[in-house]
């Protein structure tokens, strides 16, 4: 390559100004990246790769140096990547969702969360598996959340009110809110009970209203309407365990809530249960039962003080 006039360069016989030459680099360079998928500017770092110089600087900004220099004018949210704050802007302020699922008309703001959405619901894939006991999750968020939560005991989430903690911080955020607040914003629509956590008034609805028994003992087949509660049956009536003995009279119960129902109605003396009819109070709800049959209904029964 010699020089020639000016503005020229002569590339084997052939005359080429400097603005072609440095067209035809650039041509080459995308040619490389794109088309053969050549990585040729690995991270110091990390040793991922990268087809660009500026992909390689950008990505040392935002991962290794953690800069964020791009604001959102709406919330100062601040991003790494141009395409992220677009992306933000478009589904959290002006709340587009531009990706629809053709199999249930649902819509997501990110094609990624449509794919991962239609891979888990609709082919009911789960790629994910835990190396330790087996189970499959359809996000590997949810894998890692697995594992760090069952596997490795870990509890993140601390309680500023008891110090209680806990592996999740919506599991956490509930805690604070049913126990130190006493919010129960679930109300039964029959008997109107309130519960804090919406799976409970399922339950009860279930249970209570509908009556339903679905969990059977396959030793003498007598139904319950919770697992606990079959588990609780074997225990104690099969397996002739008491593992729960109350610590001030040491009586020894097979289920955890038998022994609480001890405590509340023996040593604390409460009796939660009034009869509508005349005022009469029982400690336990069979017992209110039993007397509401005998005394007001005419059923002659064994009757509780």
């Amino acid at each position: 390559m010699s020089p020639h006039l000016n503005n020229e360069v002569v590339i084997r016989g052939g005359v080429y100004t400097r603005y072609n030459s440095l067209w035809c680099d650039a041509t080459r360079s995308v040619n490389l990246t794109v088309h053969e998928g050549r990585k040729d500017f690995p991270c110091d770092r990390c040793e991922k790769k990268f087809g660009s110089s500026s992909d390689l600087l950008k990505h040392r900004r935002t991962v290794h140096e953690s800069r964020k220099d791009l604001a959102c004018d709406n919330c100062e949210k601040k991003f790494g990547y141009k395409s992220k704050l677009f992306r933000h802007k478009k589904t959290v302020h002006e709340g587009r969702k531009d990706f629809a699922c053709d199999k249930c008309e649902k819509k997501y703001g990110h094609k990624l969360t449509l794919l991962r959405h239609q891979r888990t619901i609709h082919e009911g894939r789960k790629d994910y598996a835990c190396d330790e006991c087996g189970k499959k999750y359809g996000y590997r968020p949810n894998l890692i959340d697995h594992q760090k939560t069952v596997h490795e005991g870990r509890k993140d989430y601390e309680c500023d009110k008891c110090k209680k903690k806990f592996g999740h911080n919506h599991t956490m955020l509930f805690h604070q809110k049913t126990v130190h607040e006493g919010r129960k914003d679930y109300e039964c629509d029959k008997c109107q009970k309130k519960f804090g956590e919406r799976g409970n008034l399922i339950k009860h609805q279930m249970i209570i209203h509908e009556g339903r028994k679905d969990y059977e003992c396959n030793e003498c087949e007598k139904k319950f309407g919770q697992k606990c509660q079959l588990l609780g049956h074997q225990r104690g009536v099969h397996e002739g365990r008491k593992d729960y003995a109350c610590d001030k009279c040491q009586k020894k119960f097979g289920d955890q809530s038998n022994l609480m129902k001890h405590k509340k109605t023996i040593h604390e003396g409460r009796k939660d249960y009034a009869c509508d009819n005349c005022d009469k109070k029982f400690g336990q709800k069979v017992h209110l039962l039993t007397h509401q049959r005998a005394i007001h209904k005419g059923f002659i029964d064994h009757v509780f003080d």
